[in-house]
C-alpha cells in the first residue's frame, strides 16, 4: 500500500486546504515545529480510514476559527498497481466514496470494502475503538505511543496469525481453525468465552432452577410460619382474656389520683415556706435601714466633736501662716534690690565684651576689604590677558580636519616616494671629466635617477639613450603627482607652506588655548562670579565696616566694667536668692490662704452639724428609730424559727415526689391499655392472615414446585455434561492450534531479530502465544517490557513494527508505516542504529515520519518536506 497524496480541509488546526502530494514509495519525512499540525495530518489519515463517516461525536474536528467548516479528507493510494481514492466528509454533509480503479463504492459499502483492503474491522455503532484498528492500529503510531506495542499487537493478532499461516502454507480463518470456531461456537452457547460462566440455555436453566429453589424455600418457610402463627394466636387470645378480666390499669389510675392529692398538700407547704422567707427578708432589710439611720446619727455626733477640735488647730495654723508670709515678703524686697544692682553690673560687663568684639570685627573687615581689593586687581589683570590670548588664538587657529587630511596625504606620499626611488634606474658615477645628461653637464661623483628616458652625452664618443625597464614607474609618478596636487591645495587652503608649518601653527594655537585656559582659571579663582560681583562684594564690605564703627561709638563707658564672669556670678547669685525668696513667699501665701480657707470650712461644717443635732424633729426621729430596732430584731428571730421548721417539713416531703409518682402511675396505666389494644389488633390480623393462607393450598403448591425442580436439575445435568465435553474438546483443539502457532512464531522472531541486532547484538525479544512482544532476553537475564526504560521500550516498539510490516507484506497484506515523533527518548548511538533499520525497511515499505526535530533526521539522504512550505504551496495552488 503506497500513499500518493493527502488532501485535508477544515480539519482541526488545518482550516485552509492542505495538499501533500508526490509522496515516495519509501521514506517520507514531514517536518514542522510543535503545534504546526503534524499530528493533525496523522490523525486525519487515521480517521479517514478507521472512523465511520456517519459516527457522531466528531464535532471536535471542526476548526474553531471556522465553525461552519466541513471536515474533509481525501487520500489517493496504490495497492498492487491499482489506484485507489478515498474521500470522506464528516460532521455536516456526511459522505464516503471509495474508487478502486474504475469501480466506485459509496457510503457503508465503501467502508466495508476499505476495511477488507487495509485490514481492520468496523465498529457496529459509535466511534472506532482500539480493538477494531487491526493492522493500521499496529503500524500507524500516534505521538508518544511508540513504546506501546502489546495492545495494538493483540488487536492485530488475528491478521498476523493469518499472515504467518499463509507463509507456512496452512489454511486459517482470521488465525483460528474452522473446527475450533465451530466447537467454540457451540461451547460459547453454554459457557462464556473467558470466565467460562454459564450462558444461553444453560444459564436460563440454572436461572429457572435457582428461581424454583427460591420459590420452594419460600413455600416451606410460609408453611412453617403458618403453624407458628396458629400457636401464637392461641397464646394471644389467652393473654387477652386474662388481662381483660383483671384490668390492672384501673388500680394504677387510683394510685395516680392519691399521688395527686399528696402533691397538692406539698404545694401548700411550699407556698407557706415562700411567704415566711419573704417576710424574713423584708424584716432584715427594714432592720438594716434602721441601723443605717442610727449609724448616721452617731457619725454626725462624732463629726461635730472632731470639727470642734480641728477648728482650734486650724485657727492657730492660720496665725502662724500670716506671720511667715510677712517675713517672706520682706525677704523678697531685699533680694529684688540686690538683683537689680547685679543686673546693672552685668549689662556693663556685656557692653565691654561687645566693644571688644566690634573692635575685632573692624580689624577683620578691614582685612577683608584689602583681600577683595587685591583679588579685584588680579582678576582685572587676568581678564585683560584672557582677552589678548583669545585674539591671538583666533589669528593662529587652523582647521584640524584639513590638517589631518594633509597629514594623511603626506603619509601616503612617503611609501610611494620610496617605491618610486626603488623602481627608478640608478646611475652612480665617478667622473674625471664632464658628461651631459639630457644636455645638463655632470661631473665628479654622484647618482642620477632615471624617472624616464635619459640621453647621456659622452664627449668624443657619442650618446647613450637609457630607458627604465620597470613598467609601473609611470603609474607611481602619476599617483605621486595627484597626491602632490592635493597637498598643494590643502597647504593653500590652510595658508601654510608645508606640513611642518601647519603642525607648528596648530601647536602654537594649542599653546595659546592652554595659556588662555590657565588665565581663565586664575580669573575664575579670584572672581568666580565675575568682576561685577567682586566689585559689589567690595562695596558691601565697606558698608559693613561703617556700620560696625557706628555701633562701637554708640556703646556706654565701660572703663570701670567688671569681668563678665564675675558680673555673671554676682547676677546669678542675686537671681537665685530672689527666686528662692519668691518661692518662699508663694508657699507662705498658699499656706496662709489654705489655713484660712480650712478654718472657715471647718467652722461652717461644725455649725451645720450642731444645728442638725439640736433639731427637735431629728431628735424625735432618732428615738423612734431606736425603738423600731428592738421590735424588728424580735420579729426577725421569730421568722427564722418558723422558717427553719418549714424547711425541715419540706425536706421530708421532697424525699418522695408525689407529682412524679402520679405521672408514673398514669403512664403505666396508659401503656397497659395500649398493650391490650395492640394484643387485640394482632389477634384480628392473625385470624385474617391464617384464613387467607389456609385457602391457598400451600402443601399442594410446595409438592408441585419440588417436582418441577427435579425436572430442571435433570435438564441442567444434561447441559452441564455437554458443556464439559465441548470444553474438553476445545482445550484439545486449542492445544493443537497453539502448537502450530509456536511453529509460526519463528518467522516473526526471525524478522524481529533482523532489526534488533542493530541495537542489541546479543539480545533476543520473546513473543507470547498472542504473537506480541513480552520481554527482552540479554544473555541469561530476562527483563519484561514494563521493567525497561521508557526510551528502550520506545526503541523496541519501533523495531517490532518494522518486523510486523515485513511479515504482513510477505503475506500480501497492505502495509504503510506511520510514526508521529517517534524515538524521541533515544541517544545518538541508538538513533543511528534505528536510522539504518528505518532505511532498510523503507526499501520494502512506504514510511511516513512526522518530526519536530529535523536536525536529528537530516543524514538519511531523504528530502525533508517542511509543513510550512506545504501549506504555502497549497495556498498558492488554491
Amino acid at each position: 500500500m503506497i500513499l500518493e497524496s493527502i488532501g485535508i480541509q477544515d480539519f482541526r488546526k488545518l482550516a485552509d486546504r492542505l495538499v501533500i502530494d508526490e509522496l515516495t514509495p519509501g521514506l517520507n519525512l514531514i517536518c514542522g515545529p510543535n503545534e504546526a499540525g503534524k499530528s493533525t495530518i496523522a490523525e486525519a489519515i487515521r480517521i479517514a480510514f478507521l472512523e465511520r463517516y456517519k459516527v457522531s461525536g466528531l464535532g471536535g474536528l471542526v476548526p474553531k476559527s471556522r465553525p461552519d467548516g466541513q471536515p474533509t479528507v481525501e487520500v489517493s493510494f496504490d495497492i498492487r498497481g491499482v489506484k485507489h481514492t478515498l474521500k470522506k466528509q464528516f460532521v455536516r454533509k456526511q459522505r464516503c466514496e471509495l474508487r478502486i480503479g474504475t469501480q466506485v463504492f459509496t457510503e457503508d459499502e465503501a467502508e466495508e470494502e476499505l476495511a477488507k483492503l487495509v485490514g481492520f474491522s468496523r465498529a457496529e455503532r459509535g466511534a472506532s475503538r482500539p480493538e477494531h484498528a487491526g493492522i493500521p492500529g499496529l503500524l500507524w503510531v500516534r505521538q508518544g505511543q511508540t513504546n506501546d506495542v502489546r495492545d495494538p499487537g493483540g488487536h492485530a493478532s488475528g491478521y498476523i496469525r493469518e499472515a504467518l499461516s499463509k507463509l507456512a502454507g496452512g489454511e486459517t480463518s482470521r488465525g483460528d481453525d474452522a473446527l475450533i470456531n465451530k466447537v467454540q461456537g457451540e461451547l460459547f452457547k453454554l459457557l462464556t468465552e473467558k470466565a467460562k460462566k454459564p450462558t444461553g440455555s444453560l444459564a436460563a436453566v440454572e436461572a429457572d432452577l435457582s428461581r424454583l429453589q427460591n420459590e420452594r424455600d419460600t413455600l416451606e418457610q410460609q408453611l412453617r410460619n403458618f403453624d407458628e402463627d396458629i400457636n401464637r394466636l392461641g397464646t394471644l387470645q389467652a393473654e387477652f382474656g386474662e388481662v381483660q378480666r383483671s384490668r390492672p390499669w384501673e388500680a394504677l389510675q387510683e394510685k395516680a389520683a392519691a399521688a395527686l392529692k399528696r402533691a397538692e398538700s406539698f404545694d401548700q407547704m411550699e407556698r407557706k415556706h415562700k411567704e415566711l422567707a419573704q417576710k424574713l427578708e423584708i424584716a432584715v432589710m427594714e432592720h438594716k435601714a434602721l441601723l443605717q439611720q442610727e449609724q448616721l446619727a452617731v457619725e454626725l455626733e462624732t463629726s461635730a466633736k472632731n470639727d470642734s477640735e480641728a477648728l482650734e488647730a486650724a485657727l492657730a495654723a492660720a496665725g502662724q501662716a500670716g506671720e511667715a508670709y510677712q517675713r517672706a515678703a520682706d525677704c523678697v524686697a531685699t533680694a529684688q534690690k540686690a538683683n537689680d544692682e547685679a543686673n546693672a553690673l552685668l549689662e556693663t560687663a556685656n557692653a565691654a565684651v561687645l566693644a571688644n568684639e566690634l573692635k575685632r570685627q573692624l580689624e577683620a573687615q578691614r582685612s577683608d576689604i584689602s583681600r577683595i581689593e587685591e583679588a579685584l586687581g588680579k582678576a582685572t589683570e587676568a581678564s585683560e590677558v584672557v582677552r589678548e590670548l583669545t585674539r591671538q588664538a583666533a589669528l593662529t587657529e587652523i582647521d584640524a580636519e584639513k590638517m589631518k587630511t594633509l597629514q594623511a596625504v603626506c603619509d601616503q606620499m612617503v611609501p610611494l616616494q620610496a617605491r618610486r626611488d626603488a623602481a627608478l634606474t640608478r646611475i652612480e658615477y665617478r667622473l674625471t671629466g664632464t658628461i651631459t645628461v639630457d644636455g645638463a653637464p655632470v661631473e665628479g661623483e654622484g647618482v642620477v635617477l632615471l624617472d624616464g628616458q635619459k640621453t647621456i652625452g659622452l664627449p668624443g664618443l657619442g650618446e647613450l639613450v637609457i630607458i627604465p625597464g620597470v613598467s609601473d614607474v609611470s603609474e607611481l609618478i602619476a599617483a605621486l603627482q595627484d597626491l602632490e596636487t592635493e597637498r598643494g591645495k590643502l597647504l593653500l587652503e590652510l595658508g601654510v607652506s608645508s606640513l611642518v608649518d601647519a603642525v607648528e601653527r596648530h601647536t602654537r594655537w594649542k599653546s595659546l588655548t592652554a595659556e588662555k585656559t590657565s588665565h581663565a582659571k586664575i580669573l575664575d579663582a579670584h572672581a568666580p562670579k565675575g568682576l561685577d560681583a567682586l566689585r559689589t562684594e567690595l562695596e558691601q564690605a565697606r558698608g559693613r565696616l561703617a556700620a560696625t564703627q557706628e555701633r562701637l561709638q554708640g556703646l556706654p563707658d565701660v572703663s570701670s566694667a567688671l569681668p563678665v564672669a564675675d558680673a555673671k556670678a554676682s547676677f546669678d547669685t542675686a537671681r537665685i536668692q530672689l527666686e528662692a525668696a519668691r518661692t518662699t513667699l508663694m508657699s507662705a501665701s498658699e499656706a496662709k490662704t489654705q489655713t484660712a480657707a480650712g478654718a472657715s470650712g471647718i467652722r461652717e461644717r461644725l455649725e451645720g452639724s450642731e444645728a442638725r443635732l439640736k433639731d427637735p424633729e431629728f431628735v424625735a426621729r432618732r428615738q423612734r428609730c431606736q425603738t423600731d430596732l428592738v421590735d424588728k430584731a424580735s420579729h426577725i428571730s421569730e421568722y427564722k424559727r418558723n422558717l427553719e421548721m418549714s424547711t425541715q417539713q419540706l425536706d421530708i416531703a421532697k424525699l418522695d415526689d408525689p407529682r412524679t409518682e402520679a405521672e408514673r402511675y398514669t403512664q403505666s396505666a396508659t401503656l397497659m391499655r395500649a398493650e391490650q389494644l395492640a394484643r387485640q389488633q394482632k389477634i384480628s390480623s392473625l385470624r385474617v392472615q391464617l384464613e387467607t393462607l389456609g385457602g391457598t393450598g400451600l402443601g399442594d403448591r410446595l409438592a408441585q414446585t419440588v417436582a418441577t425442580i427435579d425436572q430442571a436439575e435433570s435438564r441442567r445435568g444434561e447441559l452441564r455434561r455437554r458443556a464439559d465435553a465441548l470444553n474438553l474438546l476445545e482445550s484439545v483443539l486449542v492445544e493443537e492450534r497453539d502448537a502450530a502457532v509456536a511453529a509460526l512464531r519463528k518467522p516473526l522472531t526471525g524478522r524481529i531479530e533482523h532489526y534488533l541486532k542493530r541495537i542489541f547484538p546479543t539480545g533476543e525479544m520473546t513473543v507470547d502465544d498472542g504473537l506480541t512482544p513480552v520481554g527482552l532476553l540479554r544473555g541469561s537475564q530476562f527483563e519484561t517490557l514494563d521493567s525497561l526504560s521508557y526510551g528502550t521500550q520506545e526503541q523496541l516498539g519501533f523495531l517490532a513494527r518494522l518486523a510486523y510490516a515485513d511479515l504482513l507484506q510477505s503475506a500480501g497484506k497492505p502495509t504503510l508505516l506511520l510514526f508521529d515523533d517517534a524515538v524521541v527518548h533515544t541517544d545518538d548511538a541508538r538513533r543511528d542504529a534505528i536510522k539504518r533499520a528505518l532505511l532498510d525497511a523503507a526499501s520494502r515499505h512506504q514510511i511516513l515520519v512526522f518530526t519536530c526535530h529535523p536536525s536529528a533526521w537530516n543524514d538519511l539522504g531523504v528530502k525533508q518536506r517542511h509543513l510550512e512550505d506545504l501549506k504555502a504551496a497549497s495556498r498558492a495552488a488554491a
